[in-house]
């Protein structure tokens, strides 16, 4: 059971069925897990802006709204909306499936640059 070179499972599928954000910390490392239209999507769970859970944010389609002063991130890249200028990017990551057990793999290496729109 060997997972492509640099992707660690951090979740199952299955743990979504209570919504569609999940927070895991693989080695410690907060990280943001967000399902849309049965998509998987990684970022940094913590705001740019004064550090809030974005698990506890709201997401509606891909726009995530941080829940202390509203910023608002796409969770398909982490890029912060250009009308919430108060915080930052947010770094994102390649994320896996794997069809015979639903385990999320995320790379927490390197940045999903394979975002085609």
């Amino acid at each position: 059971m060997s997972s492509k070179l640099g992707f660690k499972k951090v979740a199952n599928k299955r743990d979504f069925q209570k919504g569609n954000l999940l927070r895991v910390e693989p080695d410690g490392k907060p990280i943001l897990l967000s399902e849309v239209d049965s998509k998987i999507y990684a970022m940094d769970a913590i705001c740019t802006h004064e550090g809030a859970p974005l698990e506890e944010g709201n997401l509606e389609q891909y726009s995530l709204t941080c829940p202390w002063h509203y910023a608002v991130f796409d969770v398909r890249n982490g890029k912060v909306s250009d009308a919430t200028v108060w915080a930052t990017d947010l770094k994102s990551y390649p994320v896996e499936i794997e069809d015979d057990t639903g385990d999320i793999l995320v790379n927490l290496n390197g940045t999903d640059d394979k975002t085609i729109l």
